[in-house]
């Protein structure tokens, strides 16, 4: 998933506002097109897009929250 960081209009004219996910929902997202986004623009001398783990995050926290969980468990029988 990628954030905005720096406010663009895209190819499809759909304008993205700093802090939302990029793609909008419903699109699709090529790699070249988030590799395009990412790097430093020349012309702008900026990068529109952040790449973010969100999913990975929610996955670790899950896993310790099932692990405490199951340890808390274990030590009241």
């Amino acid at each position: 998933m990628y954030k905005v960081i720096n406010k663009f209009m895209d190819k499809d004219g759909r304008v993205y506002e700093v802090g939302k996910p990029y793609p909008a929902e419903g699109k699709k997202l090529t790699k070249t097109r988030a590799e395009f986004l990412t790097k430093v623009h020349p012309e702008y001398d900026i990068a529109f897009l952040e790449f973010i783990e969100e999913k990975e995050e929610k996955k670790e926290a899950k896993t310790s929250k099932n692990k405490k969980t199951a340890d808390e468990k274990g030590s009241d029988e």
